[in-house]
């Protein structure tokens, strides 16, 4: 109760600053008749569409630094990740040990918002994850990628709240929607807690996710539907939708036909938040509505919901997004 408590103050807190924050920009709605703005959805989102350029300004930049490895085992600490090598512990795909430095990109999502800025949300095969810490890593010598040899397993440490067993390791999978998939090699890949975070032991580079699937055995599911106006389409606009009492992000996806934007499964009576991020001829639209997940009371199956999001700046949008 303490935890559900803490986490509404938090939100409560960040959707207050949001507002405070925007005491000199004009809450402007567009006319869905202005100039430049494009009303049309599309089967298939072109690289070039405002959406895709809002994520990429949204992206979170990784750390970037190095070490010096002479292929002993090593500890090597920067921020809140610590990794460790063993011996021999990484070479290049050719099978060669690596001499001098190893640069280093790094990056630890623990937050709902640096879910959404780095568009990845907490689903495997249209399941549920609670996250409890995703991170990308990756190492090179002279420019050559290097990866885990055989037998060898890093050890990747950060502190965290709160703190759970039994939580699993996923990789993102190949496949045309994001996607977590469990990582099934459990000898080499998994997780476990320490006084004040987790330690994940991987033979994997890139990206990996400490999680565990959302319960919900014996409860009912709905889907929500968000309806926007016209001028928010499929190729100018996202909408995420985040649990207010855990790190779980939920993605949506367009229905062109209708022209919303419809959840997969969700369970009921969850307290949510709804965000929409959208980019419309060079300016930028956010909008945020907190309900709760419930059965559907009308004939289309999904819990309804209308919003009309404002203008905001980017900065704006990041600052909530860095505070959820």
């Amino acid at each position: 109760m303490l935890k559900k408590y803490f986490n509404g103050l938090l939100l409560l807190t960040a959707i207050v600053l949001l507002h405070s924050c925007q005491k000199n920009i004009e809450n402007f709605v567009i006319n869905p008749g202005q100039s430049g703005i494009d009303t049309v959805w599309q089967i298939s989102v072109p690289a070039n569409a405002p959406i895709i350029s809002l994520k990429n300004e949204l992206k979170i930049n990784k750390t970037i630094d190095s070490f010096s490895y002479n292929n002993t085992g090593i500890v090597f600490s920067s921020g809140n990740l610590s990794l460790g090598i063993p011996s021999n512990g990484l070479a290049t795909a050719n099978g060669l040990f690596p001499t001098g430095f190893v640069s280093r990109q790094s990056l630890l999502l623990q937050k709902r918002g640096d879910f959404i800025m780095m568009d990845m949300p907490t689903v495997s095969n249209n399941r549920l994850l609670e996250a409890f810490g995703a991170f990308f890593l990756d190492l090179r010598n002279n420019q050559q990628p290097l990866v885990v040899t055989t037998g060898n397993k890093l050890d990747v440490k950060y502190t965290a709240t709160p703190i759970v067993g039994n939580t699993k390791i996923y990789n993102i999978s190949n496949s045309n929607n994001f996607n977590w998939e469990i990582n099934t090699d459990t000898a080499f890949n998994f997780s476990t807690i320490t006084n004040t975070g987790y330690d994940v032991k991987t033979n994997t580079l890139q990206w990996l996710l400490n999680a565990q699937l959302v319960d919900t055995v014996g409860v009912q599911q709905t889907a929500l539907s968000i309806k926007l106006p016209s001028n928010y389409t499929n190729t100018n606009t996202a909408v995420f939708i985040s649990f207010n009492d855990a790190i779980t992000i939920a993605p949506t996806t367009a229905n062109i036909n209708n022209r919303v934007f419809v959840s997969g499964s969700l369970p009921v009576n969850r307290p949510v938040t709804i965000i929409v991020l959208s980019k419309q001829a060079g300016d930028y639209y956010f909008g945020l509505q907190q309900t709760n997940t419930a059965i559907a009371t009308s004939g289309t199956g999904t819990q309804e919901v209308i919003l009309t999001p404002v203008r905001r700046s980017i900065d704006n949008i990041k600052g909530f997004l860095n505070s959820l």
